[in-house]
């Protein structure tokens, strides 16, 4: 269930140091921005032969590393971060992001809810915590996340760069929640929570499949139907195989 990988870029601001380092580090992060990750890499590299105890040049390396798929090179530049600034919730949300893309699931739960335990309101934490879960096959734990995620949502007033900011601006959370309750059986609840999914992303082939078999199940052809051509319409080949199985004269 994991769909992306969060490139948040936090940093330490320090109040001394070298002018040439601050705009090595400035240059960094703009490389990050445009996603330009190797040449980010660069100057925190640089950074590190002026001054190797310059701890944010190893967090920010760590982040480039991650979005550019180098996990293993991530996870050595957290680790060394955590074992110097041990209570970063930061660091341990994002070390968490690679152990799960490394498959790591349950060191990724862990490092999940570390970050939880020095920021409750960490949104993002929960929803991510919850893919692990799901992804263990605690379908209650996941379930748990999802629902701390949401409620925690409807208590901050936000625009739009602040949803995006706690992952509330995609309809990926709707979605994953509904997974969980399509598999626990709660059908109806399930076809509510990706209802919600398309509201906010009209475009997500994805959750129009999973409604039309929450619905094939409940033998609602017609609304499985429509919802089936739709996901095809948005190049969803498996919802074809579906249609052709269930509507062969579609």
């Amino acid at each position: 269930m994991r769909y992306f990988f969060y490139g948040i870029v936090f940093f330490f601001c320090l109040s001394a140091c070298h002018s040439q380092i601050k705009q090595s580090n400035k240059r960094g992060l703009e490389y990050m921005k445009q996603q330009q990750y190797d040449k980010a890499i660069a100057e925190f590299n640089n950074i590190l032969k002026e001054d190797p105890l310059w701890f944010p040049a190893y967090y920010n390396r760590g982040i480039s590393y991650a979005n550019s798929g180098r996990n293993k090179e991530a996870l050595r530049d957290l680790n060394y971060v955590l074992a110097n600034y041990p209570d970063n919730a930061n660091a341990y949300f994002n070390r968490g992001i690679v152990y799960e893309n490394l498959g790591s699931f349950s060191k990724a739960i862990q490092d999940y809810t570390e970050t939880i335990q020095l920021r409750p309101d960490f949104i993002i934490s929960y929803h991510y915590r919850g893919i692990a879960r799901f992804r263990m096959l605690d379908l209650d734990g996941a379930l748990e996340d999802y629902n701390c995620a949401l409620k925690l949502g409807e208590n901050i007033q936000m625009d739009v760069a602040t949803a995006k900011e706690y992952g509330l601006n995609s309809s990926a959370l709707y979605f994953n929640r509904g997974a969980v309750l399509q598999k626990k059986g709660n059908i109806q609840d399930a076809i509510q929570d990706y209802t919600q999914a398309i509201n906010i992303d009209p475009a997500s082939a994805q959750s129009y499949f999973n409604r039309a078999i929450a619905r094939l199940s409940l033998s609602v052809m017609d609304e499985a139907k429509a919802d089936l051509e739709v996901a095809s319409r948005l190049g969803y080949k498996q919802a074809d195989e579906v249609l052709q199985k269930y509507f062969d004269n579609h």
